[in-house]
């Protein structure tokens, strides 16, 4: 069954088929209704191959995420999901599991299979797969995770602020001895997440132990393992902040399986606010990042660069984040510690 048999049996030519497929305006309800009824009694399915061939186009969108079983990234794909069903894209998903390696080849999968753009939230700030991008000439929009010395079009939060409010809250509550749980990064560079931990700290002359400087995976196994480390080596700290929601999960576990009390023992704050985050018990502070609008706002700037063909015109957006107080602080008295 091709397009030419479909317009036989539906009493229309096969440009009125072709303009329904295309879901053109210019088509009247009753002839859509007409020809859908056709293409479905007989189970037709349009080539697509053929026809983006033919018009270079694939309709088809590559994502790349770091992690997609981390909530997080859950809702950024909804976000994602809901500008391009819209404009009629598909989205083909990629996980990088902040693999480099990984990461790159699937940008190359991507961009053999010919898709119209990508986003892609890096798993450095460092990425030869964007480098690539750049190259092969692909637009692409980067959120979350920033390119050191590249500019690029961007959909991002200050990672630095999110840290500074989390460690400022902390130290406003009393709290001296804090530990900030980050992610691994390359040798020699510097973390804006701690950047915003070492700003908070400096700013109210409390002294930086670089005991309290911790580096894991961005999930519940790097938050408890790295808490059970300071644990065991008796280090005393009355407060952690982590770099997402699932290390501040972690950072629970870690504290229930050593008998310590979050928050009377060890107050915690956590980034990103995902769902999960007010159901903990006790529900969780954390750093607001607005997650589904991240998706959203890059896939709007997607879809810009590719309508509008100029990809050489580069867009950074910085989106607000906010402090979300909930019940894993705790107020300690004055010169507690």
């Amino acid at each position: 069954m091709n397009i030419k048999e479909v317009a036989k049996l539906a009493g229309f030519s096969k440009s009125t088929v072709s303009r329904v497929l295309n879901d053109s305006p210019l088509v009247t309800k009753s002839t859509r209704k007409k020809v859908l009824d056709v293409i479905e009694s007989v189970g037709f399915f349009p080539n697509y191959v053929a026809r983006s061939l033919k018009i270079k186009e694939t309709k088809t969108i590559g994502v790349i995420v770091p992690d997609i079983g981390n909530p997080f990234y859950f809702e950024v794909l909804r976000g994602i999901e809901k500008v391009l069903d819209k404009k009629g894209f598909n989205i083909m998903l990629c996980n990088s599991e902040y693999n480099e390696k990984k990461e790159l080849r699937y940008i190359s999968l991507l961009a053999s299979k010919k898709v119209d753009g990508i986003i892609v939230a890096p798993s450095s700030e460092k990425s030869n797969g964007i480098k690539n991008l750049f190259t092969w000439n692909i637009p692409f929009v980067i959120f979350d995770i920033p390119q050191k010395k590249l500019k690029t079009n961007s959909i991002l939060v200050d990672h630095s602020q999110c840290s500074y409010m989390a460690t400022k809250y902390l130290i406003e509550n009393g709290h001296k001895n804090i530990v900030v749980i980050d992610a691994f990064r390359p040798p020699g560079f510097k973390s804006k997440f701690i950047l915003g931990y070492l700003k908070a700290l400096n700013e109210y002359n409390i002294p930086i132990n670089p005991e309290f400087i911790r580096e894991a995976l961005p999930d519940i196994v790097g938050g408890y393992s790295t808490i059970k480390k300071l644990i065991t080596q008796k280090l005393y700290f009355t407060g952690v902040i982590t770099i997402c929601d699932l290390a501040a999960v972690g950072v629970y576990k870690a504290a229930n399986k050593f008998n310590f009390k979050i928050p009377n023992d060890i107050s915690v704050v956590g980034n990103d606010d995902i769902p999960l985050a007010k159901y903990l018990n006790p529900p969780l502070t954390t750093i607001h990042q607005p997650k589904y609008l991240l998706g959203y706002k890059s896939a709007k700037l997607l879809l810009s660069q590719i309508q509008n063909k100029k990809h050489n015109d580069i867009k950074v957006m910085k989106l607000d984040v906010k402090l979300i107080k909930r019940c894993s602080v705790k107020r300690r008295l004055e010169n507690a510690d």
